[in-house]
């Protein structure tokens, strides 16, 4: 029994291309997906949310619209099926104060806002 079969074909190679998917916390993936469209009434057939999904940091889910039904069946069943996530550089503010007013004195990163308001810049 430690013989291969020569009839027996080699298993497909996984799809690999889910990015960090693994990475992301199940519950916030369930998260994302509640606040989808119903997938029998949705248009498009691919669907991207962005959550913040706690350890893993800024997270892109990108959803695609799967049917299901059983064989014979007269009826299907649509649902979203969560294929890919990938990381998001989260904003950075540069120098500002926790109220979002500009410091007295703008370092290199923070420059003044051209229409002179009180207002940060967010640095992608």
């Amino acid at each position: 029994m430690t013989q291969r079969s020569a009839l027996t074909a080699p298993l497909a190679p996984a799809r690999s291309d889910n990015g960090i998917l693994a990475r992301v916390p199940g519950q916030y993936i369930a998260l994302a997906s509640r606040s989808l469209p119903d997938p029998a009434c949705a248009v498009e057939h691919e669907m991207r949310v962005e959550i913040d999904a706690a350890w893993a940091g800024r997270v892109r889910l990108t959803f695609e619209k799967q049917r299901y039904c059983r064989p014979k069946a007269k009826t299907s069943y649509w649902a979203w099926h969560c294929r890919h996530a990938e990381a998001v550089a989260a904003p950075i503010i540069a120098a500002c104060g926790e109220d979002g007013s500009r410091p007295t004195s703008p370092g290199p990163a923070d420059q003044a806002s051209p229409d002179g308001d009180n207002t940060c810049t967010v640095r992608p």
